[in-house]
């Protein structure tokens, strides 16, 4: 049936986050699995206080991703975007990133910004989304950035 639905995230989808953030580290940061796990209570840390601004999505009722953003001084910011391999190529990232946008508008955002790694493939949804790169941040990521209404 192929049902999407997104929801508010509860404590019991910390595990499957967990998950999901170790998978992207292995796949596409490799380099970086000793660092990202000696940060792990920075990362939680975010997570929980950022707890209302997770999104979770769910196909089918089953765990297929997940977004989280923050509020940063005159801009919402996109610190995660995943969904899980066997969900891929379905829109449900680009579902994430709508409800980022949304929700982000009526916190009363004017501006989104992201970040992500040139080698990417999410890069081009953003840029399909009307990002826009405005240079390059820390660890040769790119920077993005868009209205919240484009």
């Amino acid at each position: 049936m192929n049902a999407l639905t997104l929801r508010p995230a509860t404590v019991t989808d910390l595990p499957s986050i967990y998950r999901g953030e170790q998978d992207y580290i292995r796949r596409w940061e490799p380099d970086h699995e000793a660092a990202w796990r000696l940060q792990l209570e920075r990362h939680l840390t975010r997570w929980v206080d950022n707890f209302e601004r997770l999104t979770i999505a769910m196909l089918d009722g089953q765990f297929a991703g997940y977004s989280l953003w923050t509020a940063e001084e005159g801009f919402a910011e996109l610190c995660t975007i995943n969904v899980s391999e066997a969900y891929r190529r379905q829109g449900i990232g680009r579902t994430l990133l709508n409800a980022y946008a949304a929700a982000a508008g009526q916190n009363d955002f004017l501006k989104l910004r992201l970040s992500v790694r040139s080698d990417n493939p999410a890069r081009l949804m953003y840029e399909r989304a009307g990002f826009v790169c405005v240079g390059t941040g820390s660890n040769d990521y790119l920077c993005y950035e868009r209205a919240t209404r484009p």
